[in-house]
């Protein structure tokens, strides 16, 4: 059995508090609270699955009267403020949303949730099962017991996973006990929310220490006369029968006399009898339609339960939200109803309005079909398409279909890859009949692909462009709708599914249902050409309508420009960048693996010897065991399993107290990761056919504009140690070439100096003087000449460290300093440079009251948790909103670099190919002796590469070198 636990209350006010106040739209009831208790049922029901998928499943609410604990203590939560007005009839509907979703709501009179909870836990427990209660209150901490018992956090906060566990290790950082002694800890502190009274003054921390030292509430009070500090002693004896009321208040009862056995609780799939009836009279019609197309169930075959349905007027035709302020992005709220958003809107509403009818879809068996589809592209000057692979890498996955869409709900789909397969019947192998010949097709489709007067729309166009440009087919122009929805939302679900739903309020057939998943999917090719052709002019027919819906959206949003300029220039740029490649010397790489692999040797000598014992390096039980068990260090955690916390930030720690086997561990994983990320992981990335390795770029997955790789990701080559530079010495030109290296000096500095109008920090730039040495200089009055390069060390550190709003803590840690002298040097350099201080500030203020900020280049960068109630939140958004223009103003540099770079080389008769992009960096390849010609044309490009956009108050600087392989160019 595992059992799931939902604790009603904080869903419901997490609900509540997280979205802004909707109502019905027919008759202005309330329901933000429940439209948002909905989609995290919903949501939680979807994330666990596999292991965490439960077998029982129940949400257990408080009962709108007093407990018994009211009846030895009348003042137990008496100052706690009444509801909102607004959620308090939202509360019974959260209990019928419960029952729709099919699963059992439970509350009992004369007890709070949370003790049901705990009775339900131990009848689990006794039964042999595990538990998962669905909540991160602090009371219910008391009932965690190893792997039987977790807590789970769908709310946590930023920088923590999705699902955040609590487990015994993460009690125990709460309270500074373990699970079982909670209570004990609860009863001397207190809470003042739930007037539990406690001790006074005696916090956590205090507590905790007391708990450990004495065992328990009773055998501390019994002892309290042993206590050395007088008012705390004095206070334990004055207060120990309010200490152990406090214990009788915060003891969740165990053995509530329940009225729904726990059988009940069986887990039921969705009744669409019961759900969508509900939801229709909530008027959440979206959500229906998202759910049912989840579920395979229709939503309009069902009508709004006549109980709950609005009697003032007609159900609405949208969700209650449509009431709520416009969410950014989808409209502006007063618009004019001739402007650009209400066109947006409108044309949206009837993109909506077209069904998706996949058997309206036509496969393309012969030439006169397929002549025309030509005919209506031409006739109609554009057209979306799609292609179907055998995989996912452009460079060397075969095409197996081409899809075509002119207008919503007309698409076909034209096989011509398709194959019997190993597992045919007959053992034949080869293609399968009803297809057209590939040269055919590719030869028809080539003029209009390459026509310049007619429009092709794809999503994620890069990918399509690559497949196309391997057949000989050069796609121009496009539009792509992924990279419109970059401009407008930025990097928040691009993809087509996403987008789809989000949009067009449709799901569309996913992979996995026409493929399988697992060992048994099928490749593309395998598939039967009427199961592939609906999955896939399906995703020409979404595209199309997806274009619809996002291209008068650029206008009524002020984001033309940002596409038109940074995003659908980039794309192609990039596919040709991503077809040609790099060559890697495999004979380097495997010398390196050799040495790597010998280095990794000796630091396991050495750190057995250090131990004095053999162990595995790469078993974090073992090591704890011998850095925190038998060496005795102090400052080692345990995790929810019980073993001793052995991560990087654990060793650093070690290490800079002068632990040397900490650092030997910390630079025996630095060798075995380069030899097994870089070192023995490149050579397989060769592709056959060019015998080159083919990085992959998105183009679209970073907030600030910066661009991300994969396969292999070449953005996280080390550069910061000897080790790590010896990787790129691998990357190697082609015989004859040479690679140039282009790189941004200090860029994100200038673009700072720029933006917050440093004076001290532009004379620098502009004089060409070392920034950090003058930094030093001015803060610490140290003459450049002849400084100690600690001290031009601290400045650099606080330099960068301040683009990232870097704290006092951090650069404490980063110079291994004191916090106070850390917090000293941050001082000085506000006091040195105030201009940065007032940037900031203005930062923090611009994004709390619009939600974004942008770039020098007009990207906004989104920051929807701008205002949460979450301090640590807040405080996040705060940093990140300081950085944001910084980092995404550099990277769109670059980005406008790269986009004239190409054609500035044709102009010039320059021949060399624009490789890699990484970070500041360009890598080039061109021909021996061609580098003293090229290197100037480069430099030029990328230092002006803002202009005419913005004339930049600080010049821009590029330090180019070319070499036979990347690390000397560097």
């Amino acid at each position: 059995m595992h059992l799931i636990l939902i604790d009603g209350s904080t869903y419901i006010f997490r609900a509540y508090h997280a979205l802004p106040p909707l109502t019905r739209k027919s008759d202005g009831l309330p329901v933000g609270a429940v439209s948002g208790f909905c989609s995290m049922l919903y949501k939680l029901t979807e994330d666990l699955k596999g292991d965490n998928e439960p077998t029982h499943m129940a949400v257990i609410f408080d009962y709108s009267g007093k407990s018994f604990r009211n009846e030895f203590y009348p003042e137990y939560k008496a100052h706690r403020p009444p509801a909102p007005e607004d959620l308090v009839p939202q509360f019974h509907l959260t209990r019928l949303a419960t029952r729709a979703f099919s699963i059992p709501a439970i509350e009992q009179e004369g007890f709070e949730a949370d003790d049901l909870i705990a009775t339900y836990t131990t009848l689990a427990r006794e039964a042999g099962g595990k538990v998962t209660i669905v909540s991160s209150d602090k009371d219910l901490m008391q009932l965690v017991d190893d792997d039987h018992v977790r807590l789970l956090d769908t709310m946590p906060r930023p920088g923590q996973p999705p699902l955040r566990w609590i487990g015994p290790e993460e009690v125990e950082k709460k309270f500074g006990v373990g699970p079982d002694k909670v209570v004990e800890v609860q009863s001397l502190c207190g809470d003042a929310v739930d007037n539990v009274p406690g001790v006074p003054g005696i916090g956590i921390k205090t507590a905790a220490q007391l708990i450990q030292e004495y065992g328990d509430l009773e055998t501390l009070l019994g002892r309290a006369e042993e206590i050395k500090q007088n008012k705390r002693r004095e206070n334990l004896i004055e207060f120990a029968e309010q200490a152990r009321i406090s214990h009788r208040l915060v003891t969740l009862k165990r053995d509530v006399p329940i009225v729904e056995p726990i059988e009940d609780f069986a887990r039921q799939p969705f009744e669409p009898g019961k759900l969508f009836p509900f939801l229709k009279a909530m008027e959440f019609n979206s959500f229906a339609r998202r759910v049912g197309g989840l579920i395979d169930a229709d939503p309009t075959a069902w009508e709004p339960d006549p109980e709950l349905a609005a009697t003032s007027g007609a159900a609405a035709d949208e969700d209650s939200s449509a009431t709520a302020e416009p969410v950014a992005g989808h409209g502006v709220a007063g618009a004019p109803n001739d402007g650009p958003a209400a066109f947006a809107e409108a044309e949206a509403a009837r993109i909506r309005a077209i069904p998706v009818k996949h058997e309206d879809y036509e496969t393309v068996q012969d030439m006169a079909a397929l002549e025309r589809w030509i005919a209506a592209i031409i006739e109609k000057g554009h057209v979306a398409v799609d292609t179907e692979t055998t995989g996912l890498d452009n460079q060397q996955a075969d095409l197996v279909g081409i899809c075509l869409s002119t207008e919503p709900g007309n698409a076909c789909y034209i096989p011509v890859g398709h194959s019997k397969g190993a597992d045919d019947l007959l053992g034949e192998g080869g293609p399968v009949e009803g297809q057209l010949p590939l040269k055919e097709v590719i030869a028809a489709l080539k003029p209009v692909m390459e026509d310049r007067s007619i429009l092709k729309i794809l999503q994620n166009a890069k990918y399509d462009m690559g497949i196309l440009s391997r057949y000989g087919v050069d796609l121009s122009p496009i539009d792509d709708t992924m990279l419109m929805s970059y401009a407008l939302e930025g990097a928040r679900g691009n993809g087509m599914d996403e987008l789809s739903k989000d949009l067009l309020d449709h799901t569309p057939i996913s992979f996995k249902d026409i493929a399988g998943s697992g060992k048994n999917m099928k490749r593309f090719d395998e598939l039967e050409i009427a199961e592939a052709a609906k999955y896939a002019a399906e995703d020409a027919d979404i595209t199309l309508r997806l274009w619809h819906v996002l291209k008068p959206r650029l206008v009524a949003e002020s984001a033309v420009t940002l596409y038109e300029t940074l995003e659908r220039p980039l794309a192609p740029v990039l596919a040709r960048m991503e077809a040609r490649g790099i060559s890697i010397d495999k004979q380097i790489l495997a010398r390196l693996s050799g040495d790597f692999a010998q280095r990794a040797a000796q630091l396991e000598d050495e750190a057995q010897r250090l131990a004095d014992e053999k162990f595995n390096l790469g078993s974090p039980k073992q090591l704890g065991e011998i850095l925190f068990g038998k060496l005795g260090l102090e400052g080692g955690t345990k995790t929810k399993s019980g073993q001793w916390a052995t991560g990087a930030s654990v060793l650093d720690d070690l290490a800079l107290k002068g632990v040397p086997l900490a650092q030997t561990i910390l630079d025996w994983r630095g060798v075995t990761k380069l030899k097994s990320t870089y070192s023995d992981a490149l050579p397989t990335y060769i592709n056959p056919r060019t015998n080159r390795v083919h990085t992959s770029y998105h183009q679209a997955a970073v907030s600030t504009g910066r661009l991300s790789s994969t396969d292999p990701n070449l953005q996280n080559i080390p550069v910061r140690t000897e080790d790590g530079r010896k990787i790129r010495t691998a990357f190697i030109a082609a015989p004859g070439m040479e690679l140039i290296s282009a790189d941004y000096s200090q860029i994100e500095l200038r673009v700072l100096a720029h933006i917050a109008d440093i004076g001290a920090l532009k004379s620098a730039f502009a004089e060409g003087l070392d920034i950090h040495a003058m930094t030093a200089s001015e803060m610490f009055n140290v003459p450049v000449e002849g400084m100690p390069s600690d001290v031009r060390r601290r400045a650099k550190a606080i330099n960068f460290g301040i683009i990232y709003g870097i704290s006092a803590f951090g650069l404490a840690n980063q110079l291994g300093i004191s916090r106070t002298e850390a917090g000293d040097y941050i001082k000085a350099y506000f006091e040195k440079f105030p201009g940065i201080k007032d940037y900031m500030e203005a930062q923090r203020t611009t994004v709390k009251a619009q939600g974004f900020v942008e770039t020098i280049f007009g990207r906004k960068i989104q920051f929807p948790n701008a205002n949460s109630k979450n301090g640590a939140e807040r405080s996040f958004v705060e940093r990140a909103s300081i950085n944001a223009p910084i980092q995404g103003s550099a990277a769109d540099i670059i980005r406008r670099a790269m986009i004239r770079m190409e054609g500035e080389l044709v102009k010039r008769k320059i021949d060399a190919a624009m490789l890699l992009q990484v970070h500041d960096e360009l890598i080039f390849e061109v021909p021996e002796g061609h580098a003293d010609k090229a290197i100037p044309a480069i430099r030029d490009v990328m230092e002006n590469a803002a202009e005419p956009a913005v004339k930049l108050t600080v010049p821009l600087q590029v330090d180019a070198k070319a070499a036979g392989n990347w690390e000397a160019a560097h």
